[in-house]
């Protein structure tokens, strides 16, 4: 190992303990991994559930201008693509199990009712 990548790593170290002595910081690296925790957690709930959060997600942010705001909006975004990620591995398990591939659904369809 090179005498330059050893004093950047020895320097690296004592700047984060450093870092970490401040209060401020250990409070947002503490914020940054129940933010971690709950996105980990959003990958085991249903379908429904993710839908319901998104929507009241969405509503929550839809006027306001905080600060947070577009950190907010994006993590609608995220809801959004994880929701079609579950969509789309519900139906691959579907397809995999039955056997039947059911028609692609354009955007502008409306589902059909019965009764």
């Amino acid at each position: 190992m090179s005498e330059a990548l050893r004093l950047d790593r020895q320097r690296l170290k004592t700047q984060t303990a450093f870092s970490l002595s401040l209060d401020g910081v250990r409070r947002a690296a503490a914020a940054y991994e129940m933010v971690k925790a709950a996105n980990i957690m959003l990958e085991t709930l249903p379908l429904p559930v993710l839908e319901a959060l998104r929507d009241y997600a969405a509503e929550q942010v839809r006027n306001r201008n905080s600060p947070l705001v577009l950190c907010e909006r994006h993590y609608v975004e995220h809801l959004d693509e994880l929701i079609k990620q579950t969509k789309l591995d519900e139906r691959r398990l579907l397809e995999g199990i039955t056997g039947v591939v059911p028609p692609e659904r354009k955007e502008n369809d409306k589902p059909s009712h019965v009764g």
